[in-house]
């Protein structure tokens, strides 16, 4: 949804408390989680995009402010360290402040396709789905930025460029160097001073928690040697979703909110309001209403691929080697008229569980696929599930489900708790209050633990999710 009246930035006159952030880099600053529905609730007025695309859905205009609704990149991408880096900073900067971010990232690019020097022709070369992705930008990511910076310029003050690249550039000592020619070209071609716009880096996937690229992370950490205004970000202990290269969704909330600690930093602000903690969010336990689809276990076939077994009984699945079991039909069927797609274990996954929807006929096209990494739920927006193909992301087509299941590396039981599409959000259904005193954790509504113990008048007045229940208090 894009602004307009009072909310927009005046086009008359640069306004210097709207604070404007260039983001850079590839996937993982372009967004590779799955935007869950909290992401999309409660994002703050204050907090702007400016697209460097044009989008279809939602319907945006390259070079004209919006409300940061993710996706911010580009439609169909994910959740990005962008989305939290601009709430972070929204709470903790004067009212009067506006936060905006201008964002240009590319899948799987080196730091030379961010170049100024870029020889477009050249990305003839590279793979088919690169080229997809660099086409939105003309094949000049670097053109792109600059020009949609200075239309950013006209309504604000840029304060930080923040920066999320290196996978591709694994092991190369030169990086530092690539990066402070892109960062000093930025600068130059805008009129900014390298005092007044830091940058910041973010590490990638650490080795500690399965990453194939985290030796880099020594060349990221050796930047502020080349760079004297850069910062880098920590990925310590945060999780990646089971690729090794990119972050689960909870890692990057907690990874932008990282990015904004540092910003708020350079700005004598040092003990930062984090509204989205460190902590593994709250994680509802959703059961089926009236009017939800449910996938019935009578009628799931173990065997889609591979010779699996199933207890419809019991709901254990034991996957045949790589294999997959589930829901398939004949005819597709239409899921458009739900919001959700819910699938549930009863017990943490253990076994690489992966939850895959199939929108054609061929079980060998590349199908919807979340992982649930170690988790038991799985939440996905309908509107939002998309497939990555060679051709680029594109979404799925819920009016025509052929297949509906779980994939496992095989051979060990899988308990499934229960499959359907319904429109209620699985993280804010209503139940009973509850009792004063219960010894159970109190959350808030994006998953931050505020209280041990459910005492009200130890609460300010909101809403709040104790013992997977909502309660509001009033005051």
């Amino acid at each position: 949804m894009c602004l307009g009246g009072m909310l927009a930035p005046s086009a008359k006159a640069q306004d210097p408390n709207f604070y404007i952030y260039l983001c850079i880099g590839q996937s993982n600053m372009e967004g590779n989680a799955v935007i869950e529905p909290i992401d999309r609730q409660n994002v703050p007025e204050r907090f702007q995009l400016l697209p460097t695309v044009d989008f279809n859905n939602p319907k945006r205009t390259k070079g004209e402010w919006c409300v940061a609704v993710p996706p911010l990149v580009r439609e169909y991408t994910g959740l990005t360290p962008m989305d939290y880096f601009g709430r972070t900073m929204v709470d903790n900067l004067p009212e009067n402040v506006r936060v905006g971010v201008v964002p240009v990232a590319i899948g799987g690019c080196s730091i030379r396709h961010l170049d100024k020097d870029y020889d477009p022709s050249t990305v003839s070369k590279e793979a088919d789905w690169f080229q997809n992705f660099m086409k939105a930008y003309d094949n000049k990511p670097y053109d792109r930025l600059i020009e949609c910076a200075k239309i950013a310029q006209k309504d604000g003050v840029i304060k930080g460029i923040l920066l999320h690249q290196g996978e591709t550039d694994t092991g190369k000592k030169e990086w530092p160097a690539q990066v402070n020619k892109v960062y000093t070209d930025i600068l130059n071609d805008l009129g900014l001073n390298a005092e007044d716009v830091p940058l910041l880096a973010g590490e990638v996937v650490t080795s500690a928690m399965g990453g194939v690229c985290g030796s880099m992370n020594p060349i990221i950490n050796s930047l502020p040697q080349t760079i004297k205004t850069a910062k880098v970000i920590s990925a310590a202990n945060l999780e990646q979703k089971g690729d090794g290269l990119h972050f689960t969704p909870h890692a990057y909330r907690v990874l932008g909110c990282r990015y904004a600690e540092a910003m708020l930093a350079e700005y004598g602000i040092d003990n930062p309001r984090i509204e989205y903690s460190e902590e593994k969010p709250f994680v509802p336990t959703p059961d089926p209403g009236e009017g939800d689809f449910v996938f019935d276990f009578q009628y799931f076939d173990p065997t889609i691929f591979a010779n699996g077994t199933f207890d419809p009984k019991t709901g254990v699945f034991v996957a045949g080697q790589w294999g997959f079991g589930g829901w398939e039909y004949d005819q597709p069927i239409d899921l458009t008229g739900y919001k959700y797609l819910v699938a549930e274990l009863e017990e943490e996954d253990s076994n690489g569980v992966e939850f895959r929807v199939f929108d054609t006929p061929s079980y060998w096209e590349t199908p919807y696929s979340a992982k649930f990494n170690g988790g038991k739920l799985l939440v996905c927006e309908l509107n939002g599930m998309m497939k990555n193909l060679e051709s680029g992301i594109v979404p799925l087509n819920t009016n025509g489900i052929y297949r509906v299941g779980f994939w496992a590396y095989g051979n060990k039981p899988i308990r499934i708790k229960h499959v359907f599409a319904t429109n209620t959000d699985p993280y804010s259904s209503v139940t009973a209050p509850v009792a004063e005193g219960k010894d159970v954790a109190v959350y808030d509504l994006n998953g931050n633990k505020v209280a041990d113990q459910f005492r009200p008048e130890e609460l300010q007045a909101g809403l709040y999710i104790v013992g997977h229940r909502k309660v509001m208090l009033t005051k």
